[in-house]
């Protein structure tokens, strides 16, 4: 009993301490994509994390591993529809957003995987996860409101990216069950960096004056590159290994509080009316959405 209570409480720990890492990044990436290209920003972070899983594959001998054929078209998809075009939204629609709208909106995942695992994956659409959508929804459009009809892009973009994790990481799941969780990081991030370094090459054409901000901004990047693109990914995995996922996501749900908690010490930014209305909407229909037990396999890659 004593040892079950144990393994219990260190999972517990697993995902608080990921909750907290994983509340930096909207603060991180908001502050940092006001100084220097945000889809640049997404490409050196997703890279930085590569390196580190790279390490971490040669140092266990996995390397070997990567070359799964049968893996692969599912990595290469969960890298577009989790790496690559939500990175792009994300990393530019914070920009033109805060880091308090871009922590609770991307808990509308949370929507999109409810309708569109309902309608395209087969999955139950129950009353209660009907009604805890209905209320993400309401918390939503209270952000997107602010008091007049003239909605933010950004915060449609953040929004935009959010609809495509469901696909991704129904595809993530498939590549799960053929190799090892760091694999798939590791690839996804190798690729999805590749990728995204060529996306602002082409479209933000400054890389070369972005010499100047990239070493300003050097240590954002490895933080965000190792501690939550990497060590935040493997705190949950090694979480939900020993706690029941709805109890995981119940502690997680707590992540755009912290976040705003972050915000308001390190960029002053305090929350008003309209987003801490959005934040108990959206905290609420999340609990309701996720209260029930839930097999492992159908939740576990939700916090992307």
């Amino acid at each position: 009993m004593k040892k079950t209570h144990s393994k219990e409480h260190i999972g517990e720990l697993f995902v608080i301490s990921q909750v907290a890492l994983y509340g930096l990044f909207p603060v991180i990436i908001n502050y940092v994509t006001q100084k220097m290209p945000p889809v640049l920003y997404a490409a050196l972070v997703t890279l930085t994390a590569a390196v580190v899983l790279f390490l971490y594959l040669l140092f266990t001998k996995k390397l070997r591993l990567i070359f799964n054929r049968k893996a692969f078209k599912y990595i290469l998809g969960t890298t577009i529809f989790v790496g690559i075009i939500p990175s792009i939204l994300i990393f530019t629609g914070t920009r033109l957003s805060s880091a308090t709208n871009t922590a609770i909106l991307l808990e509308s995942e949370v929507f999109f995987t409810f309708l569109i695992c309902g309608i395209f994956f087969g999955e139950k659409i129950t009353r209660h996860r009907l009604i805890g959508a209905l209320i993400i929804l309401i918390g939503a459009i209270a952000i997107l409101y602010q008091g007049s009809l003239s909605i933010n892009i950004g915060d449609l973009m953040i929004i935009a990216a959010t609809a495509f994790f469901p696909v991704g990481n129904r595809l993530a799941q498939k590549a799960l069950e053929l190799c090892p969780v760091s694999v798939v990081l590791f690839l996804r991030s190798l690729i999805g960096g590749l990728a995204l370094l060529f996306v602002s090459f082409i479209f933000e054409k400054s890389l070369a004056s972005s010499i100047p901000s990239f070493k300003e901004n050097l240590i954002y990047i490895l933080i965000n590159g190792i501690f939550i693109f990497t060590i935040a990914k493997i705190l949950w995995y090694e979480g939900i290994r020993r706690i029941d996922i709805s109890k995981a996501i119940s502690i997680g749900i707590a992540f755009p509080a912290v976040s705003m908690i972050f915000a308001m010490i390190f960029l002053k930014e305090m929350p008003n009316i309209y987003q801490l209305t959005g934040l108990i909407f959206v905290l609420t229909g999340v609990w309701i959405v996720t209260r029930k037990r839930l097999p492992q396999a159908e939740i576990a890659p939700l916090l992307d």
